[in-house]
């Protein structure tokens, strides 16, 4: 028979208009086979003027900025609607889909699971969609990539935090996240989220909190997901668009200190907890895996 699943979708989204869209793309690409749940994080500048359907399907906590600021305490609270779903997809609030995307995804982590891969995380960077002058949708097709982490070391010696980039595939493993597309089985819930985590090494900090819990970081065949990268170029696009960091200029460089301080205290000593790493792997094992060694501030370069 055919097994009926259902997908919870993360979303943390800062007064976003393609918030709705993305809603409503990920709801028509899907195969129509699997439920999908939306647990959603949504914070408004000032006045709400941002449309979420009222369905049944769709958990939401509405909030005015600069409340719960961050991608930690957003994702954090979107995280805890969370209802037993069977698999966890992670995304940001201005992306559209490949038609049965759902499919794919299921497809790509069971062929993992049986290869043996007991908690398989699926991430890769999303493909681009993006608008043109005549604010017309064009999307751009990339292959699935590799992120590497292994190309600033000053910037990494200073934070503890890497700078990521997407490489052409090469193999099947992944030393970090993006955050903006994650798709694992429901269990990925339980890694939560640091809630002091503003922005900058969320993704390192995601990475090895999911990989000392046991998870697998892996490359799906391809995307299938598309990720709205604005144009500042564009007048209707530059105003379309909100950033907490402009808004909210001086309680955000504020909490980045601390949110920089928190990601680096975690692994420089592999500190373990709710909020920061597991006790399946150790961090030792994630700097072999990625090849960043923590403790001296150093690539582990053969």
């Amino acid at each position: 028979g055919l097994e009926v699943a259902s997908i919870f979708v993360q979303l943390a989204a800062y007064h976003d208009f393609e918030l709705p869209k993305t809603i409503f793309d990920a709801l028509n690409k899907s195969s129509g086979e699997h439920f999908i749940n939306f647990g959603i994080h949504h914070s408004y500048y000032e006045q709400d003027e941002i449309f979420i359907p009222n369905l049944p399907n769709i958990k939401k906590i509405v909030v005015k900025a600069p409340q719960n600021m961050g991608v930690g305490k957003s994702r954090s609270m979107a995280n805890s609607l969370y209802d037993g779903e069977d698999y966890y997809l992670q995304i940001d609030s201005h992306c559209r889909f490949d038609k049965n995307w759902d499919l794919f995804y299921i497809k790509y982590l069971k062929q993992y699971q049986a290869q043996g891969f007991e908690k398989p995380l699926l991430t890769t960077y999303p493909l681009i969609y993006s608008y043109n002058e005549h604010l017309t949708e064009e999307y751009k097709n990339v292959n699935a990539t590799t992120i590497s982490v292994l190309q600033d070391e000053d910037h990494f010696k200073k934070w503890l935090i890497p700078v990521q980039k997407g490489l052409p595939k090469t193999g099947q493993f992944q030393s970090s996240v993006s955050a903006g597309l994650i798709f694992s089985t429901g269990e990925f819930n339980s890694v939560g989220y640091n809630n002091k985590v503003l922005f900058l090494g969320e993704e390192i900090l995601l990475a090895a909190m999911a990989w000392t819990r046991g998870f697998d970081l892996l490359i799906p065949d391809a995307p299938h997901i598309y990720h709205l990268y604005f144009n500042k170029d564009f007048e209707l696009q530059r105003n379309g668009r909100r950033h907490m960091w402009k808004d909210f200029e001086l309680e955000y460089n504020k909490l980045n200190l601390e949110s920089r301080k928190e990601v680096a205290d975690i692994l420089s000593v592999g500190r373990i907890g709710v909020d920061a790493l597991g006790t399946l792997r150790t961090l030792e094992s994630f700097e072999s895996h990625t090849k960043l060694d923590f403790r001296n501030r150093t690539f582990l370069v053969d």
